[in-house]
């Protein structure tokens, strides 16, 4: 009796595969459409010219100054990203305002000191004279050659000042730090120069 009910699965599978051919599936698609070739062609061209229309607008805002109107470009990237064009990248005032609104999410998190003190080191300033202290000052050339130069200095002259008997003047320390810093910097700038001639 319960052979009566069982389905043969290689008669079912027989069946079915001339339904996977690649004509079968082409008359298919075309049986379940009701519409012409003509007006499927012309479907696709309609969404061909509204990528073109969105692409168009993503270039022209981009050729437009990035802050005049933001909320002309997002509107293009909205666009855009509807007709499946990829979205430009973020422009500055995009990462800007994405900056401003982290560090106030990182800042109310943190304590009234630490709030404080990250409000002083994030104001635009004091980033500033950070970047270009960080390009010139800290110069591992001068820091190295500035700190050979002190601590042979000092140690030279806090043996002389003890044996000779003089007074000793901190203030020798800067200026030798100072003239070691110089130094440092003057022999990265001729090794570069002797490189450069050699490539």
């Amino acid at each position: 009796m319960s052979e009566q009910f069982k389905p043969n699965s290689e008669h079912s599978k027989t069946e079915n595969e001339p339904l996977l051919e690649a004509g079968h599936v082409e008359k298919l698609l075309e049986a379940s459409t009701e519409r012409s070739p003509a007006e499927l062609h012309a479907e696709a061209a309609q969404k061909q010219a509204t990528v073109e229309k969105a692409q168009e607008a993503v270039r022209s805002n981009a050729e437009t100054n990035e802050d005049d109107n933001p909320l002309a470009r997002h509107e293009a990237v909205e666009a855009a990203k509807t007709a499946g064009v990829p979205a430009p990248p973020p422009n500055t005032f995009l990462r800007k305002q994405t900056l401003k609104r982290e560090l106030a999410t990182i800042q109310r998190k943190e304590s009234t000191p630490d709030r404080a003190l990250s409000k002083i080191i994030h104001n635009p300033l004091v980033s500033s004279v950070s970047e270009v202290t960080g390009k010139t000052i800290s110069r591992p050339s001068g820091l190295l050659g500035g700190g050979i130069v002190a601590f042979l200095g000092t140690g030279g002259y806090l043996y002389l000042a003890k044996h000779i008997g003089f007074v000793y003047q901190p203030a020798v320390f800067l200026l030798l730090l100072a003239a070691g810093f110089a130094l440092g910097l003057l022999l990265e700038m001729l090794l570069r120069a002797v490189t450069s001639r050699k490539a």
